[in-house]
């Protein structure tokens, strides 16, 4: 079976620009693939200064954002340098390599410009002939370096971009950055940091929220929970542990701590913050199910002011292009904690949680993982049936991917009940019932029991 196209575009990105923009768009609408990887180099190879690889990374996730599940932007490259020495350069083939065994389903192809082609720069580079034999270049046209007919693209460089912005207070170089710099990747560029916050804990949400706050123009630091439990971990500044008569100023202290661990550890994350003696700043903790007071209680008892800011979002450290910075967030606390929340999160959408109590919040973070959680359940069922007929199961997993995703987005935008489908949805209850003996065992009676749900609620009122 011929495999789908998957694009791997990797640079510097430092910036991005409207040139890197439009690349996946050139590559999507001519037919090159069906989908596009983008993937900043974590340290050039010929020795290239960049900035920041996170700085990077946050600016060409805010360039790409334009675009939909067909193009995301990938570490790749910071996890690849993981397992290699401190400053060794990253090479296009290995990140190929990493990004084929990642996506076994696609036939992976590396997007250069024909500027690289025509100097001779992409032959010099390592691993050329095993690269251009295994993952055969799409060589997309710049002007200069082709036919002006064949070129899509504007003529634009990061190295521009840079000199522009370096003189920013000149009118035509605003006009340059204007011109050329996707509107939120600029004000990114434009805005002062707005503060430093503490994130308490290591696991996928404090991953996640490190690049979302860096997005806004927050600085972090992330802090082990485990650590600040055990006694271990040093709070950023401080050289021990100390008493309270004896507690000092801290370096980069911080205008909030979010605590982002387990929510079984909160309690005790929140008794080592309060034996160090800081001086209070507001607290937030992303529980959806505990409200504040409760689970920060030894803070509240110190003095600090506290809240919750949970993010209603499914995140795995694993995917970084995770949905964050689309997200609602359930916000509750003392007046200086729920302003900082409020803060954080701009104009994303929220739920004032402010007036429930204990069994309100237990319903509402239930309601939210209903939602978020049951969905595997589903899966699982439909997969190891199709499985167990002898499909394959690559196709299996693609199949039910678009299904499962197709049908979510038709039931969010039509509501009940347009946006639902099948047997149930036409009245055709004899069907429904065929196929829950069909099925049999468990998953039958799953289907079963949710096409019964199913039909009271198409046939309630309203």
């Amino acid at each position: 079976m011929r495999r789908p196209i998957l694009a791997v575009l990797g640079g510097s990105f430092d910036p991005p620009h409207i040139g890197h923009v439009l690349i996946p768009t050139y590559l999507l609408t001519r037919g090159l693939a069906v989908r596009v990887l983008v993937v900043p180099c974590w340290s050039h190879p010929f020795a290239k200064r960049m900035s920041p690889f996170d700085q990077r990374l946050v600016w060409t996730r805010l360039a790409m954002g334009v675009h939909g599940s067909q193009v995301s932007v990938s570490d790749l490259e910071l996890r690849l340098a993981e397992g290699r020495p401190a400053d060794s350069p990253s090479y296009s083939y290995e990140m190929l390599c990493a990004v084929q065994a990642e996506h076994p389903e696609f036939k992976v192809r590396l997007v250069v410009g024909s500027d690289i082609v025509a100097d001779g720069e992409i032959q010099r580079w390592r691993n050329y002939d095993r690269l251009a034999a295994e993952f055969s270049p799409i060589v997309v046209p710049r002007m200069g370096y082709a036919e002006a007919s064949s070129c899509a693209l504007p003529e634009v460089s990061s190295t521009a971009v840079r000199g522009w912005l370096a003189a920013r207070d000149n009118p035509a170089a605003r006009a340059g950055l204007e011109a050329a710099v996707p509107a939120a990747v600029l004000e990114r560029l434009h805005a002062g940091t707005r503060g430093h916050v503490w994130l308490v804990g290591h696991g996928h949400v404090a991953r996640h929220a490190e690049a979302w706050l860096m997005a806004r123009g927050w600085t972090s630091t992330l802090i082990s929970a485990r650590g600040l439990i055990d006694g271990s971990e040093e709070l950023p500044g401080m050289a021990s542990r100390p008493n309270a008569a004896a507690s000092g100023p801290v370096s980069r202290v911080p205008k909030v701590i979010w605590i982002l661990c387990q929510d079984r550890y909160i309690g005790a994350v929140a008794k080592a913050l309060a034996s160090f003696g800081l001086r209070p700043v507001p607290v937030l903790h992303a529980a959806g199910s505990q409200p504040a007071h409760e689970g920060l209680a030894p803070l509240v008892a110190a003095g600090f002011p506290v809240g919750t800011l949970h993010p209603i979002c499914s995140l795995r450290q694993e995917l970084p292009a995770g949905l964050l910075e689309r997200c609602s967030f359930g916000i509750e606390g003392d007046k200086p904690a729920r302003e900082l929340a409020l803060r954080l999160i701009g104009e994303q959408p929220w739920l004032d949680l402010q007036d429930m109590d204990a069994a309100g919040r237990a319903r509402y973070h239930a309601a939210c993982a209903l939602a978020a959680n049951h969905l595997a359940v589903l899966h699982e069922a439909a997969r190891a049936t199709l499985v167990g007929q002898g499909l394959p199961a690559e196709a299996v997993a693609q199949a039910l991917a678009v299904l499962m995703q197709s049908s979510l987005e038709n039931l969010l935008a039509l509501g009940v009940p347009r946006g639902v489908t099948g047997p149930i949805a036409r009245g055709d209850h004899e069907a429904a019932a065929r196929h829950a003996a069909a099925l049999g065992g468990t998953a039958g009676e799953l289907y079963a029991l949710l096409s019964g749900r199913l039909a009271a609620m198409l046939q309630a009122p309203g």
